[in-house]
């Protein structure tokens, strides 16, 4: 037996040095790992004529284990793991100094895999101070050993051990960018699925084509119960299973509580497994993290032993991240999901409750009638009209308008018509009851919230209209005998707006024929988005049709063909008083 230290290259005979060169240059060239090795294998046979070349590289554990065979029945050394300081390989590994062996048979170290091998040479792999691997030359004769040829290979060793580090960091660059792209994939797939249970499905799915898993199963955290419930599972075979387990109880448990991955080749041996799935030997546990909060785990299990790695937790980490986000997401728009239905129900009933506030049916008495028409911009709306039949054929009406839209107009519509309504039929004239409503609307209402309202008392017998107004558009009247239409010029501030607010009030004369034209801003001022409706245009429309019976649905038709596909941004309430 031989040892030998660094051979340097100035030692070595020309002729040896134009040989090194091209190999040097050949198996720099190479970046594939697949096809390095056996690169390597070839170049060497030009510098020795072995019988058997290996080459070992550690594992994650240390331990060495034959990459590449070549000369040899590859089945007999693939099973071989060298430990540190075991046989010829191993002690230049512990070492790292090459080893000459001329006769194995007289080294008691020689492990005898192959016949026919006479004499070793082991040389370890150094890059940067770290063993990368060992060459191992075997051949039938020690002559083919020469000290040119040995120093040759010793030169080469460290040239070999730089192509192998480079040729595994490509890969693992390669590797690394398929992984993001992957990634980057998943993430585009993964976010646009807002269905939970659709999700779970998708990742299983795209989990199996990342890891060809046995049993797996996904997890959610229930925060309340401090437990992971059982959400999706794919395995071979059915097995009991207990659909949940307390955060810190057994390996899912532990992942979660301390939101690190659990890796265990052999669960027989951890205190922490519980047998819930028969069968079971190694687990993979990944905790799905979002914001620094577990929101639950992937589980992997196999009834092989060690079947999962590091590089699967490397590979499942940012895709449980990614899968943490979409979870979340699809979380929480079920909960809006939840809380949008109920709303919406909540919504029906109100808008149920608010139609109930109008008039079941339109008004009508010996020589007039009445008709209205309500379209809310939202389910509720913040307009409001009602008749009151006094009696002596007295009718008042009030038509109003909440400042804003949807429940807190709803309501406080509600409030003010209510208000009004009282008021009403303690027979007040206009002026009196308005004052009285905004002092009841200041005294019990909203701050910032308003109500503008037109109150109307027809007295058809005395044939006069008193009237006051509080901010809503003026009302229009058509007289018969003029055929003309003119607004009802009469202003106010809003009821609930100021304190000790007082009112105008003005007095018409109806006629045999004559129609009045009651309406909230949502007419007059829609928009289809290039102009406003307008007063002049509605007051065409009254003039052109009002001896027909149906003239509010002629305003309302008019209405909607200016409007065309425009929405309509404001509450809508038209009601049409007509004396026949």
């Amino acid at each position: 037996m031989r040892q030998r230290g660094p051979t340097k290259p100035s030692s070595l005979p020309s002729d040896i040095l134009a040989e090194l060169l091209p190999i040097v240059r050949e198996v720099s060239s190479v970046l594939d790992p697949e096809a390095l090795l056996p690169t390597i294998a070839k170049q060497l046979r030009r510098i020795v004529d072995f019988k058997i070349i290996d080459i070992f590289l550690p594992g994650p554990d240390g331990v060495l284990a034959a990459a590449f065979v070549e000369g040899a029945d590859t089945d007999a050394v693939s099973h071989l793991r060298i430990r540190s300081g075991e046989g010829i390989v191993g002690s230049a590994a512990l070492i790292r100094e090459p080893i000459f062996v001329p006769d194995v048979s007289k080294d008691p170290r020689y492990i005898a895999v192959i016949p026919g091998v006479v004499s070793e040479l082991a040389i370890p792999l150094i890059h940067r101070d770290r063993l990368i691997g060992v060459l191992n030359v075997e051949g039938p004769d020690p002559k083919a050993f020469t000290s040119d040829a040995i120093a040759a290979l010793e030169v080469l060793a460290g040239h070999i051990a730089t192509a192998i580090e480079n040729a595994t960091l490509y890969r693992e660059t390669r590797w690394y960018a398929g992984l993001l792209a992957t990634l980057y994939e998943i993430g585009k797939e993964t976010s646009s699925i807002l269905d939970l249970d659709e999700l779970l499905s998708r990742v299983a799915e795209i989990v199996k084509r990342v890891i060809d898993y046995d049993m797996f199963g996904i997890l959610l955290l229930d925060e309340e119960r401090k437990e992971l419930v059982l959400r999706k599972s794919v395995r071979f075979s059915q097995f009991p299973e207990k659909r949940r387990i307390k955060v810190g109880e057994g390996l899912c448990g532990t992942a979660a509580l301390y939101k690190e991955p659990v890796l265990v080749g052999d669960v027989t041996k951890d205190p922490r497994y519980l047998d819930l799935i028969p069968g079971t030997r190694s687990e993979l546990v990944i905790p799905l993290v979002h914001k620094d909060r577990c929101v639950g785990v992937f589980d992997l299990e196999s009834p092989v032993p060690d079947r999962f790695t590091e590089e699967h937790v490397k590979i499942l980490t940012p895709l449980a991240a990614q899968v943490a986000v979409a979870i979340e997401n699809a979380s929480l728009y079920e909960e809006i999901r939840k809380k949008e239905a109920r709303v919406q129900k909540e919504l029906k009933i109100a808008q149920g409750i608010q139609h109930g506030l109008f008039p079941e049916e339109f008004p009508a008495g010996p020589g007039w009638s009445a008709s209205a028409h309500f379209a809310p911009a939202r389910e509720l709306g913040g307009d409001l009209y009602d008749f009151y039949d006094i009696g002596d054929n007295v009718l008042g009406l009030a038509v109003g308008d909440v400042a804003g839209k949807g429940v807190p107009a709803a309501l406080y519509g509600a409030f003010a018509s209510g208000t009004v309504r009282a008021r009403a039929f303690e027979r007040r004239l206009p002026a009196d009851l308005l004052e009285r409503v905004n002092r009841t609307l200041r005294r019990r209402g909203v701050e910032g919230l308003f109500c503008t309202l037109t109150y109307a008392l027809f007295d058809f017998s005395a044939r006069t209209l008193r009237l006051a107004n509080s901010g809503v558009p003026y009302p229009i009247h058509y007289s018969a005998a003029t055929k003309r239409c003119e607004a009802i010029q009469i202003a106010g501030i809003p009821l609930g707006a100021l304190d000790h607010s007082s009112y105008d009030e003005k007095t018409v004369v109806i006629e045999k024929g004559d129609v009045f034209v009651f309406h909230t801003d949502g007419v007059s001022e829609a928009w289809n988005g290039r102009e406003a409706y307008g007063t002049e245009r509605m007051l065409a429309v009254v003039e052109r049709h009002a001896a027909e019976p149906d003239l509010g649905t002629r305003i309302m038709d008019s209405l909607a063909a200016f409007m065309v596909d425009a929405e309509p941004s404001d509450d809508i309430t038209l009601v049409v008083v007509r004396v026949t």
